[in-house]
């Protein structure tokens, strides 16, 4: 397994807040996805978790850097191509819910 894994699998999480199946999937998804946009942003997504489980960013760096990305990804979605448009929308949707909604308050 990988260290991304390793960590979300680890994640106490008793009730039953954040569905880690679906954050290993946002960023799996992500870094399939056909959109350059889209692929950096989940591999970024996963390094920054990573980073947080190797003690290497604090839960606030962790906040803020995945904050920005979520406000990166509403703004590129303003100028990408419709199909492209829904990839990085579905991603920043997935940040905003499953990592900001429910990841932040578990670290």
């Amino acid at each position: 397994m990988s260290r991304f894994t390793d960590f979300v699998d680890s994640l106490k999480d008793p009730a039953g807040v954040l569905v880690k199946d679906e954050l290993k999937k946002l960023v799996r998804d992500g870094k399939a996805d056909l959109s350059d946009f889209v692929r950096r942003q989940a591999g970024q997504l996963e390094t920054l978790t990573v980073m947080l489980a190797q003690g290497e960013l604090t839960p606030e760096g962790y906040r803020k850097l995945v904050r920005r990305m979520e406000v990166l990804g509403e703004l590129e979605a303003l100028k990408l191509t419709v199909a492209a448009k829904a990839s990085a929308q579905r991603l920043a949707a997935g940040i905003e819910e499953i990592v900001v909604g429910a990841l932040f308050r578990l670290i």
